[in-house]
């Protein structure tokens, strides 16, 4: 027999969207999860605005105000809302939120401080 035939090359397994990405590299986000992304910031943003002026509308039918009441909840909703896309944003980036870099940048200059501290005292 001629062992000279050519083996057919072994496929490596195709990697699927279930299986996890290799070491360092990074994959595409599918359609789906860039849907579900979009769907989460819209229900973020839209459930305070929207629940704010319809509570607001509510409770100015009840106390007999003209829209007090709507235009108070419609700021807080907003308001609510903008807290909503800095907790997503803060989430979803590679960026420390304010309060740890502040703290970091403290712990720093306290240490700075002790190390100033006991070179003076070496001299």
């Amino acid at each position: 027999m001629n062992d000279d035939r050519v083996r057919p090359a072994q496929q490596e397994p195709e990697e699927t969207s279930l299986s996890p990405p290799a070491s360092g590299e990074v994959r595409p986000e599918s359609f789906w999860h860039l849907v579900a992304q979009a769907s989460t910031l819209g229900w973020n943003l839209m459930v305070p605005i929207v629940g704010g002026v319809l509570l607001g509308r509510y409770l100015d039918d009840q106390v007999g105000k003209e829209f007090t009441w709507t235009l108070s909840l419609l700021f807080m909703g907003v308001a609510v809302a903008f807290n909503n896309l800095y907790a997503l944003y803060s989430e979803h980036s590679d960026v420390e939120p304010l309060r740890k870099r502040i703290e970091k940048r403290q712990r720093l200059d306290r240490s700075e401080q002790n190390g100033n501290k006991e070179v003076g005292s070496r001299k």
